[in-house]
């Protein structure tokens, strides 16, 4: 297996963005003592402010890299993502008011400022080395995945060394960059959320992005357009196939709800459809089908190839919804909330306390109890995984996940 090129896929999913640094501790060092640290790094939303952080440090050892990494996510406090909500609500109100009475050069464009997370990623991502990892052949490339603003195409700026990919897809876009801040934070630009971001280099490609999870949450296919032999997918939702029943099914559906139903149909439904298709491939075409490899070379496609995959993800839907209500619940009530007023008001709008709200409060929750939480168990479900059978001696599956194998505990498990 040394020598073949290994991609590595991250998820969105805003502050469990923590969750795939624990399990990156665990899978990385692990790969690179096989001789298998991904060369290719693909992300969506704060998939791709990992994937950028890993880049920027391919030169270091991996357990130094993915401690770095755990370092940043531990001292990334709500402030330094978002202007603090007490300033931006008066706000807000003004240019909604505006908005609605047509003033000028009021309009709303999102209910969050992302401002300081410029500087955070600025900040926290050594920019230089990440050029200077695929110009030694660190890397075979990066990329962030984001959603071009009027015509809703999913973009691919991908920094590498061997160019893009050179077919078209009526899918997906592939640009040709060095990869920048900017592209990082339009990847991470969650509609409604947070603002669109100016793209302006290349210029090809000039125009307003939103986050890649619009249509893209969990980047499988650019990896494996990117030639990638085996395939490591981090993903931030439960694989399961259902999501928790709501508290009280008889109440009318509210705006957290919704906006629940649009990230996982976003960042969750994707990721268990593609899983499920590459083990499909993996078992029933690869190989093993002449006459769909003609179809697809008569399509002017490369034929179907068999690409191994680790998989880590939570095992049970709601499980970090819990943990976000946990430790909201145990530091942030009565005069606990002085711990971070953004975060205590965020909490109290958002609904924190029902299930689906909790859910959501999740993806915002940037606090660091909540993210030693993530990190835990982003590291327990990596050794999970490796600890399954057949064990460490060989951690890559080709079957389609069991997505419905839930033993005691309602967790579904891998079966490899």
């Amino acid at each position: 297996m040394r020598g073949q090129r290994i991609g590595l896929v991250l998820a969105g999913g805003g502050a469990r963005g923590a969750y795939e640094a624990g399990a990156l501790s665990v899978l990385l060092p692990t790969l690179q003592a096989r001789g298998e640290r991904p060369t290719v790094l693909v992300g969506t939303s704060v998939g791709a402010i990992n994937a950028a952080y890993l880049a920027g440090s391919a030169h270091l050892d991996a357990a130094e890299a993915t401690a770095g990494l755990l370092r940043h996510w531990r001292e990334t406090t709500v402030d330094q993502v978002m202007r603090p909500l007490r300033a931006q609500l008066p706000l807000l109100g003004a240019h909604m008011i505006g908005s609605l009475l047509a003033v000028p050069g009021a309009r709303v464009s999102s209910l969050l400022d992302p401002t300081p997370n410029t500087t955070n990623l600025k900040r926290r991502n050594d920019w230089a080395a990440l050029r200077d990892n695929i110009d030694r052949g660190c890397l075979h490339a990066v990329a962030a995945i984001a959603t071009e603003a009027r015509t809703e195409r999913t973009v691919v700026f991908c920094d590498s060394g061997a160019g893009v990919p050179g077919h078209r897809s009526h899918t997906l876009d592939y640009v040709p960059t060095e990869l920048t801040v900017d592209h990082v934070r339009a990847s991470a630009a969650i509609p409604l959320l947070f603002p669109p971001v100016r793209i302006e280099h290349p210029t090809a490609a000039r125009g307003w992005y939103v986050d890649g999870g619009v249509r893209l949450g969990t980047p499988i296919k650019p990896a494996l357009d990117l030639g990638v032999d085996r395939l490591v997918v981090v993903g931030t939702g439960a694989i399961a196939d259902h999501t928790p029943a709501p508290d009280h099914p008889d109440d009318p559906p509210g705006l957290g709800d919704s906006a629940l139903n649009v990230l996982h149909g976003r960042l969750v439904d994707p990721l268990i459809e593609d899983l499920r298709t590459l083990g499909n491939v993996n078992t029933f075409f690869a190989d093993h089908a002449p006459r769909a490899q003609r179809y697809r070379e008569a399509r002017g496609k490369t034929p179907y190839r068999e690409i191994p995959y680790i998989f880590v993800g939570p095992r049970r839907p709601g499980r970090l919804g819990e943990l976000a209500a946990q430790v909201f619940r145990a530091r942030y009530r009565g005069p606990g909330a002085l711990r971070s007023p953004s975060l205590a008001l965020l909490g109290r709008l958002l609904g924190a306390g029902s299930t689906t709200h909790n859910e959501l409060f999740s993806y915002l929750f940037f606090d660091r109890a909540f993210v030693d939480e993530l990190i835990m168990a982003g590291a327990q479900d990596a050794r999970d995984w490796l600890q399954a059978p057949p064990g460490p001696a060989q951690p890559w599956q080709v079957e389609p996940l069991d997505a419905f194998a839930t033993p005691a505990g309602n967790e579904a498990r891998p079966t490899r």
